[in-house]
């Protein structure tokens, strides 16, 4: 009865709530089909409907069913879809599903795919496995989807930081394809994606300006700062998009940025004004966007402890943590011969997945920061560096070459 109120779009809670406290007063669910369990909890969802004990219940019926096999795989992605819509989180059903799902990956049609990969980035359920099991599946079905289904698939694999090159690029071809059709969501994480995965699709973005710039009023401020963050990274401009109107609609929203939004402005902020010697933000909103910049707290580790530590051993004497005026932070600057260089200790999360290639962040701080302050960087990367095991005399040596003291080893 649920899921017919629902598909025709009436809610009616007092019914919801009463069918609710029936199935949660139910001694058991065995009785339960797998699809009646799902399009339960799809109902409930759809509705807007919040019965948490009912989400509960029926997330520790399917945990203890354990195989699923007679779950079929649209009720499958239907299932994490509600639990990620309501915002329920139940990471022990998630990873029930999660293995059912992988099972029966190659059955799966291209709307079940793209919910299935948004329900677990939505609930940072992070399954690896799911999503590099799914990279094939999802591609094969690319003439399938709609173009919500392309913007949440990208959104979807950026936020698990899956590297997954050969389907974005076949996103970027079908949303270019289909560009006029997009709504300011499904635009605003497509470009996020790519920026966020250090994809610098210049097609991509240069195809999309005009789309995002006609729907510049129907954006919310995580979609203004995102945008704006994402043209930043991948250094394209577009002055049909970036201007007056533009900043006005930031203006508007001024009270609403998050934190993180305010530091995305900043860099966007930096790369009109000092890349592109354009017009930025209003001083007033731009001193609040650098002070949010600036206030995040560095975070130290043992790689650049021991980086800092061999720097400090060949008589470089680094001083760590150095604001600069841009308000990027390096993690250590060294005299070299009379010439200042920044010495950044690139770990892990400064990178795609597994991969050697570069997030969004780490490019557009190696791109600003000699552009803006004028210092050359270098990077030391943390599997170049893991590389040389515990040897104190090859880490020095790595560094002479790194930082061009090669003459001083000869004497």
């Amino acid at each position: 009865m649920v899921w017919a109120f629902a598909t025709v779009d009436k809610r009616h809670d007092a019914l919801f709530q009463a069918m609710g406290d029936q199935v949660v007063a139910h001694d058991h669910l065995r009785d339960f089909k797998p699809q009646e369990l799902s399009n339960t909890v799809w109902a409930y969802a759809t509705a807007g409907v919040y019965h948490p004990q009912l989400y509960e219940k029926i997330g520790k019926h399917i945990v203890e069913v354990g195989h699923l096999r007679d779950f079929r795989p649209q009720a499958l992605s239907n299932i994490v879809w509600a639990y990620a819509t309501a915002e329920v989180s139940h990471p022990k059903m998630f990873q029930q599903v999660a293995k059912a799902a992988i099972q029966r990956k190659e059955d799966f049609i291209s709307q079940a795919v793209a919910n299935l990969l948004w329900s677990y980035a939505t609930m940072g359920i992070i399954d690896k496995q799911l999503f590099s099991s799914f990279v094939p599946i999802a591609a094969k079905l690319m003439d399938k989807y709609n173009n919500q289904d392309l913007g949440n698939i990208a959104w979807a694999y950026a936020v698990a930081d899956v590297d997954a090159p050969t389907l974005f690029n076949q996103v970027a071809k079908a949303a270019i394809q289909r560009k006029e059709d997009f709504i300011s969501q499904a635009v605003a994480n497509l470009l996020w994606s790519y920026a966020t995965m250090g994809i610098i699709d210049k097609q991509l973005f240069s195809s999309f300006g005009p789309t995002a710039a006609k729907l510049i009023d129907n954006y919310n401020n995580q979609n203004l700062a995102n945008i704006a963050w994402a043209y930043a990274v991948v250094d394209v401009d577009d002055l049909t998009l970036f201007n007056d109107h533009f900043i006005n609609e930031c203006l508007k929203m001024r009270d609403r940025f998050s934190l993180e939004e305010l530091r995305q402005l900043h860099q966007w902020h930096l790369w009109q004004t000092k890349e592109k010697s354009r017009t930025g933000l209003p001083e007033a909103l731009q001193d609040r966007c650098y002070k949010e910049f600036i206030s995040e707290e560095p975070t130290r580790s043992k790689l650049q402890d021991d980086v800092v530590e061999q720097l400090s051993s060949i008589g470089l004497d680094p001083n760590e943590e150095v604001l600069m005026d841009s308000g990027y932070r390096i993690d250590a600057l060294v005299e070299v011969n009379g010439k200042t260089i920044g010495v950044e200790v690139d770990g892990p999360f400064h990178f795609i997945g597994r991969s050697k290639a570069p997030l969004a962040r780490t490019i557009l701080k190696r791109r600003q920061v000699p552009s803006i302050d004028g210092l050359e960087l270098v990077s030391v990367p943390y599997w170049v560096w893991n590389q040389l095991g515990k040897n104190q005399a090859k880490k020095q040596e790595y560094l002479h070459r790194l930082l061009g003291l090669d003459t001083v080893l000869d004497d």
